[in-house]
């Protein structure tokens, strides 16, 4: 077993303004990086010195690849051998994290499958967050709804580079028409991890408002995902 329940580096011994769970309580999620949020599940470093922090970073960068570069999106397919390979991890803890993960995934199964009403930015940007903000690409999207602002669906519209997608007003609106939807909300990510819109941003997003206008389909808010933040254009008072 590498891991003990001896250890006594906890998060405790960090500084009070720097600990994942204060942060947690006074800003909410959002602020908090992967590894942090890991690290309340996690709790105990190592004998070594390592706080829980470094050691959820260890687990998260033993989980990289070619194609998910933070380690965050294989989380969900780890096991008990990959993880406890992680100086650190053992069966308690590597359980824990197996266990969290797929509470998580059957609790956003669950909310595909239900319908959400949207009365506020935060709920709509929450609904895509864990999963856009680990895309390696620019992808641009719609929320679209009914009557009572329930989500129909969340559909692709276009896929770009690193920080580009094109997008056709005649494809977003074509998509909302064949979900009849009676409203949307625009989605975009940022896989810099910085959500603030850029000038092209705010000028597609005029663009579509104007669009809107002409067959009848409001949309209600931009909001762009960075890395676990959002920022919504209607809270802003751009829309």
């Amino acid at each position: 077993m590498k891991e003990r329940e001896t250890e006594k580096y906890t998060i405790k011994e960090m500084p009070e303004d720097e600990r994942p769970q204060e942060k947690l309580i006074k800003f909410g999620p959002n602020y908090l990086s992967n590894a942090e949020l890991l690290a309340l599940i996690i709790r105990t470093g190592t004998n070594s010195g390592s706080s829980a922090i470094d050691t959820a970073q260890k687990v998260l960068r033993s989980l990289k690849s070619e194609n998910d570069e933070e380690g965050l999106n294989s989380l969900k397919n780890a096991n008990f051998s990959n993880l406890m390979k992680v100086d650190g991890i053992g069966e308690a803890k590597a359980a824990m994290i197996i266990a969290a993960v797929q509470l998580g995934m059957r609790l956003a199964s669950s909310n595909y499958n239900s319908k959400i009403k949207i009365t506020s930015p935060s709920i709509a940007a929450n609904y895509v967050l864990s999963e856009m903000s680990v895309l390696e690409e620019e992808h641009f999207r719609i929320m679209t709804l009914n009557t009572k602002k329930e989500i129909n669906f969340v559909r692709e519209i276009s896929k770009g580079t690193i920080n580009m997608t094109i997008v056709h007003a005649r494809e977003v609106f074509r998509t909302a028409i064949l979900d009849n939807a009676h409203s949307i909300i625009l989605l975009h990510n940022h896989p810099t991890g910085d959500p603030s819109p850029s000038k092209e941003d705010i000028n597609l997003t005029k663009n579509l408002v104007e669009a809107s206008n002409i067959v009848d389909i409001k949309i209600l808010d931009h909001i762009i995902i960075g890395d676990n933040k959002y920022f919504s254009f209607l809270e802003k008072g751009l829309i």
